[in-house]
């Protein structure tokens, strides 16, 4: 097993699609739990992690470095057996479906699709939704179709060029030149197109594909000679003597084409036409070959074209990405933060590069996110930094210049901010240009936290009250059709006259299941240690089952969480039968979609572990410090109703209470030594 990403001829999901897939904002069909065991158990999870990471036998497992994210010490592991995975250092735990969902940055409904085609496992008809209407499912169908065929003709287009790249010298050297060897060629899949009218044409004729679809795409155009008549094939090439970068997407299924031509032709760069399956706006070249570094890194570079794309994954900055022959858009900043928090821009040091990094600043801002900025040396592209242009060897010393640039970067809004700041000099008009300036970035800016930070900063270095900064922000605001200003809502908030007394606690309500809303985000230990005592099964699992008869009266054992969801699954595996006999029989079974992430920590880390990390004594001690809390808050109830009934003067409630009250701490002389929370 390889912990090398695989070309894209390589992968399962670029040898051909049992079935359709669809866009992602269709409404998906139904998915039997039979079906999805079956789509699950036609693929084997070592297989599928093993192309992402390496994996070695360890007893009953396979552990290796985690790929979701960054270690130094294998912490992950997985179990062929049961099908499942788990982190003990991220605590990521699932199975096969999850993985790919974390790994590739999908939806369940593309997770599944990918699976089932690998599989060859056939998916439902209405799986990507139904119409009631036979004419509008007739086109749906037609269109699921299509979009598979489009699929499959650039893949076919892309192995056409691959094939060539061979026999195109001027090509090789190009790609030689700046620093790309085979490994990189093919992991990219790179090729070339012949310097020639019709080649690929003529072979999609020759191949009989679908001449109008490959029109669609972008790849050929029909040719008619002077007087109506077609010459040759009838279509000619619109990639002619180029180089060839496939677009790929996170699917691994190639999307489009990026060609830089290698003679005198122009434009210099070329991409696929916007299509149904190639929206530039939404792809980022290298994505697919760079995503697992930049989950490790938590970081991804931004550069400009495709070579500089290779000449950085070559010399080792494998993080690194660019977008399609088009501007940062929010639909790449969406899916580049499914990998990382951090995204730094190289940009040129010209005035076309900073003016491009601002704007995209200002699509970050949109976003409420904060991107980084590191400035290339004028005139100098990564790749002519990191290897020599005559001979393509690696310069050492281009890498150590390079990694001092990213080393530099730092975030654009504050670096715009200060600049901004300094030019500001002593004069009333300086200062307002400034703080228009930074009124239009802030104003922009989505992150309420991040922005009253920046207004802090802004009002002690400029010296302006924070009055004017507000202002300044509230008018670009309103020009965009935004809130007001945070600050402007927090002074308008304290004015508004609160009720008398302590606030109640929100409850939340699902379902016939209700309970407190929890302080706390984080799960606590003893809800990990009767998880994990239920999930194991057997003696902790009836135990648990036993305690509704020692709790307080009317009430059940979902009350002996504090985690909010795991009142909700306890709940559901307490009224439904059938939920709790597939945690008795295949507990694996209930790692559905839309599982709480903590739940299903617990679950797979549980279901993976070789031995229990808590026996059956620590679930003991952990159910009845459980039951003492839950018993001391039905105490405490009993009090807060006597003082009410000493208040209305009803004596005879107040004894009735009194008496409930001194049983109660009767009962809870049981549980005495298990006051301290563990």
């Amino acid at each position: 097993m390889s912990s090398q990403i695989k070309a894209p001829n390589e992968l399962p999901i670029l040898k051909g699609s049992t079935q359709s897939t669809g866009s992602s904002n269709t409404k998906k069909g139904k998915l039997a739990p039979e079906l999805l065991e079956k789509i699950k158990s036609s693929v084997n999870i070592i297989e599928i992690i093993g192309e992402h990471v390496v994996l070695r036998k360890s007893g009953a497992n396979y552990n290796g470095l985690c790929p979701l994210h960054s270690e130094r010490s294998p912490s992950f592991s997985v179990n062929e057996i049961k099908q499942l995975y788990h982190c003990y250092g991220c605590k990521a735990g699932g199975d096969v479906v999850t993985f790919v969902m974390a790994v590739l940055g999908v939806s369940f409904q593309e997770a599944v699709e990918e699976l089932a085609d690998r599989g060859k496992v056939a998916l439902p008809g209405d799986w990507q939704g139904k119409s009631d209407d036979p004419a509008q499912e007739s086109k749906n169908i037609a269109q699921r179709e299509k979009l598979a065929t489009a699929y499959k003709l650039n893949r076919f287009s892309a192995a056409f060029y691959h094939q060539r790249l061979s026999s195109h010298p001027r090509a090789l050297e190009y790609f030689k030149n700046r620093g790309v060897g085979v490994d990189l060629s093919q992991s990219f899949y790179l090729g070339a197109s012949p310097d020639s009218w019709d080649a690929l044409a003529s072979h999609l004729v020759s191949k009989q594909a679908p001449l109008n679809l490959a029109t669609e795409l972008g790849l050929i155009r029909p040719s008619i000679k002077e007087g109506g008549l077609k010459r040759g094939p009838g279509y000619f090439d619109l990639f002619r003597n180029r180089a060839i970068f496939p677009i790929v997407n996170l699917r691994g299924k190639v999307a489009g084409f990026g060609g830089r031509v290698l003679g005198e032709d122009t434009p210099k760069y070329l991409n696929s036409l916007e299509s149904l399956v190639f929206q530039k706006g939404k792809l980022a070249f290298g994505l697919y070959q760079a995503q697992k570094y930049i989950r490790e890194k938590d970081e991804v570079i931004l550069v400009e074209g495709y070579f500089d794309v290779l000449a950085m994954h070559a010399a080792g900055f494998q993080n690194t990405v660019a977008t399609c022959g088009t501007s940062l858009t929010p639909e790449h900043l969406a899916i580049l933060g499914r990998f990382c928090s951090r995204i730094i821009i190289l940009f040129d040091g010209d005035q076309a590069g900073v003016s491009a990094t601002e704007r995209a600043m200002e699509i970050g801002l949109d976003q409420g996110c904060v991107l980084f900025g590191a400035q290339m040396p004028k005139d100098l592209d990564p790749d002519e930094i990191l290897f020599d242009p005559q001979s393509g060897r690696f310069r050492p010393e281009g890498y150590e210049q390079m990694s001092a640039i990213l080393k530099s970067a730092s975030a654009l809004l504050d670096s715009e901010i200060e600049s901004a700041i300094r030019t500001s000099g002593q004069s009333p008009e300086d200062k307002t240009l400034a703080l228009k300036k930074i009124g239009k970035w802030l104003g922009r800016f989505k992150d309420p936290i991040g922005r009253e930070v920046r207004m802090q900063m802004v009002h002690e270095q400029m010296g302006i009250s924070m009055r004017l900064l507000q202002d300044a922000l509230g008018k670009e605001k309103s020009a965009l059709g935004k809130e007001r200003p945070a600050l402007e809502r927090n002074n308008s908030a304290a004015q508004v006259i609160r009720p008398n007394g302590p606030i109640k606690p929100a409850r939340v309500i699902k379902g016939n299941k209700v309970g407190k809303a929890s302080k706390a985000v984080e799960m606590g230990q003893l809800d990990r240690i009767l998880l994990a005592g239920i999930f194991a099964g057997g003696r902790c699992l009836e135990l648990f089952l036993d305690a509704a008869n020692r709790l307080p009266p009317q009430t059940i054992q979902i009350e002996l969480f504090d985690y909010v969801p795991a009142k909700e699954f306890i709940s559901t595996l307490l009224v439904d039968s059938d939920s709790l006999e597939r945690l008795r029989i295949s507990p694996k079974s209930l790692l559905i979609n839309g599982l709480d992430e903590k739940i299903r920590i617990a679950l797979t880390s549980s279901l993976v572990a070789l031995e229990p990390e808590k026996g059956p004594d620590d679930f003991q001690l952990a159910l009845s410090k459980s039951i003492a809390k839950v018993w001391a808050r039905f105490s405490q109830r009993i009090k807060i109703a006597i003082s009410e009934a000493e208040i209305g003067k009803d004596t005879d409630l107040q004894a009735r209470l009194m008496k409930e009250y001194l049983d109660v701490q009767r009962k809870m002389k049981e549980f005495s030594s298990f006051y301290d929370e563990a």
